[in-house]
């Protein structure tokens, strides 16, 4: 499990900041902080799983583990834009 630092979560608090705006600021730094290694833990527990769900579907091609990185990077944020949370 990798431990987010405080300058990680620090540099994500204030790019969420600055998304919602001050007014919509219904939490605390903790509870933030929480959320954010929540995140990380998941997806550190399920990177190999995607890894492998990636190769079956493109087999015989095998995308490099930076294209892979890339792959879901743009996923995520195309899907976070689609969804109405």
């Amino acid at each position: 499990m990798a431990i987010l630092t405080a300058t990680q979560l620090a540099e994500m608090r204030q790019r969420l900041v600055k998304k919602l705006g001050i007014m919509a600021i219904d939490f605390d730094k903790p509870t933030v902080n929480a959320a954010f290694q929540a995140i990380e833990d998941w997806y550190e527990a399920n990177k190999g799983q995607i890894s492998s769900d990636i190769n079956t579907a493109t087999a015989p091609f095998v995308f490099t583990p930076q294209q892979k990185k890339w792959l879901g990077a743009y996923w995520l944020l195309q899907k976070s834009k689609r969804e109405d949370v």
